[in-house]
């Protein structure tokens, strides 16, 4: 998850809109939820645990927002960016938990499929949440843009994504009117397996950052490295972080007659050279070491 916080005023801007958005989030899972299981329709159900996967993203913004952009300090040396990394995995492991009870739930009436009491109240419901989710999606794609939050971006493609699953729950209201039993819990299945894979994809993430995984290939580091003037040998690279907090060190060899003055302003070169090309970098850390001589 990436989000580019550069000012207290772009910040509340997100804070703002995170919060806007976590309630209306709120409104449609709940709204669905409650219809669902007055209805007997699992499908609508599922589809209201899985509105709250966008609450769990608009929480995970407004921890980032809160937290894990603010500076370093004495306790948080490398700054506090792995609080949002922290919070995605609980959001994970909650998400997981969710869908398991959905599935269960499901596989529970395929035996005994039951027609459930579609109304106007669910399709009423439903059009609702989605138009909700059509103006969720571009409000966050608008303010996205004006306050250049990748976060926000992201976050409202993601949501315009959920439109197909409501589409389906939209889907088995029809199969229901038809008489047809098993597409109720068939639909409900189909929500876990998409919340499963959602859970899944947060909680790889979260490992890779929490176990240190490269995060930019050694080779791209190094060729950024020795194309720097007075470089001669660039390597022992070693990268970490988040997609949008990225700590790189490396070892570079220089001429060994070069001037402290020198050496340090080559330091320098490199790591604006890697900035450049990686706006994403944080810090860089250069060991500078003599060339062996032959």
């Amino acid at each position: 998850m990436t989000a580019y916080l550069d000012s207290n005023a772009t910040r509340t801007g997100v804070q703002r809109v995170l919060w806007l958005t976590l309630g209306l989030n709120l409104v449609v899972s709940g709204g669905k939820v409650f219809v669902g299981l007055l209805s007997g329709s699992l499908a609508m159900v599922a589809d209201g645990f899985h509105s709250l996967v966008d609450g769990s993203n608009n929480v995970i913004g407004l921890i980032v927002a809160a937290y894990a952009f603010a500076p370093p300090d004495r306790g948080h040396p490398y700054g506090p960016r792995k609080f949002e990394t922290a919070a995605a995995a609980a959001i994970g492991v909650a998400l997981l938990v969710l869908a398991y009870h959905v599935l269960e739930g499901a596989l529970g009436r395929i035996g005994s499929p039951a027609l459930p009491e579609i109304g106007l109240l669910n399709w009423v419901v439903m059009f609702v949440t989605m138009g909700v989710n059509l103006f969720v999606s571009w409000y966050e794609e608008r303010e996205g843009r004006r306050l250049q939050s990748a976060f926000l971006l992201a976050d409202a493609t993601h949501t315009r994504s959920d439109l197909f699953v409501s589409l389906g729950v939209v889907g088995s209201f029809a199969a229901a009117r038809a008489g047809i039993g098993w597409a109720d819990p068939l639909v409900a299945v189909i929500i876990a397996a998409v919340i499963s894979v959602q859970a899944v994809r947060i909680l790889v993430s979260a490992f890779h950052v929490l176990t240190d995984r490269a995060a930019i290939a050694p080779e791209r580091i190094e060729a950024l490295a020795l194309s720097v003037p007075g470089v001669e040998w660039a390597g022992q690279v070693r990268t970490r972080g988040r997609g949008d907090a990225v700590y790189v060190d490396l070892t570079v060899r220089l001429d060994g007659d070069a001037s402290l003055r020198e050496a340090h302003d080559a330091a320098d070169r490199i790591e604006e050279a890697l900035r450049a090309a990686h706006p994403e970098i944080v810090d860089v850390v250069v060991h500078l070491e003599p060339m062996n001589p032959g």
